[in-house]
């Protein structure tokens, strides 16, 4: 588990980093892995919006639905909270390239 979110941690920089070292310890197991499940989906739906010409607030509105439909989709009941942060990570990601 500990080994999963240092591997998440290597993969955000700047004050994402920051952030992120900040809720590892809150984090717990299963939300841990419940984040490392959303993240992969959260990155391609946050780049696959990125170019749309949608304002801000309608990219996320996008994101999040998508992310819940991949997710039931693959079987991963995830929770609102869970699929917000893993849009903002991915969000922070993208903007760090």
């Amino acid at each position: 588990m500990r080994t999963l979110l240092i591997k998440i941690l290597g993969w955000l920089s700047g004050s994402t980093k920051v952030v992120f070292s900040f809720l590892l310890p809150i984090l717990q197991d299963e939300t841990a892995k419940l984040l490392a499940a959303l993240l992969p989906i959260a990155m391609d739906v946050v780049l696959s919006l990125a170019d749309s010409g949608k304002t801000g607030a309608e990219k996320r509105a996008a994101a999040v639905d998508a992310i819940k439909a991949q997710a039931i989709h693959a079987g991963i009941d995830a929770t609102a909270s869970a699929v917000n942060l893993a849009v903002e990570l991915a969000v922070s990601k993208l903007n760090s390239k």
